[in-house]
């Protein structure tokens, strides 16, 4: 009984900055963050681009195409990103639009992943 008490314990005591990083942090690529909507529905996720394909994690979803400042991603069997992707940049980041399959438009809004920032390691403090 006391080791699950512990362990409970343990599991609420770790920091929010000790969380794994995603698949898609350690594989090579840049990584995107998106954020879609539809009315009120809104989802959250990320995507890497690596030599103009789109994965999630090791999973080719599929191909990516720059021209100027407009963009299109071709993504089939990645669930809410499944279609074709219109995007225009727009500042730091890239906005428009994905057209699934049976008709749908979803709006959305693309950022490149910023890196995680680095901790400085406290100064040890030196005795006299």
């Amino acid at each position: 009984m006391r080791t699950a008490a512990l362990a409970a314990v343990a599991l609420i005591a770790v920091p929010a900055f000790a969380q794994k990083p995603s698949d898609n942090d350690k594989l090579p690529g840049e990584v995107w963050t998106f954020d879609a909507a539809k009315g009120e529905l809104t989802r959250k996720g990320e995507f890497r681009i690596h030599e103009k394909k789109v994965y999630h994690g090791e999973k080719n979803l599929g191909t990516a195409a720059v021209k100027g400042d407009e963009a299109t991603l071709v993504v089939r069997g990645g669930g809410i990103l499944s279609g074709r992707i219109l995007l225009k940049r727009d500042g730091a980041g890239w906005s428009g639009v994905i057209q699934h399959a049976d008709g749908s438009k979803w709006s959305i809004v693309v950022r490149v992943k910023e890196a995680a920032p680095k901790r400085d390691k406290p100064e040890k403090k030196k005795d006299k």
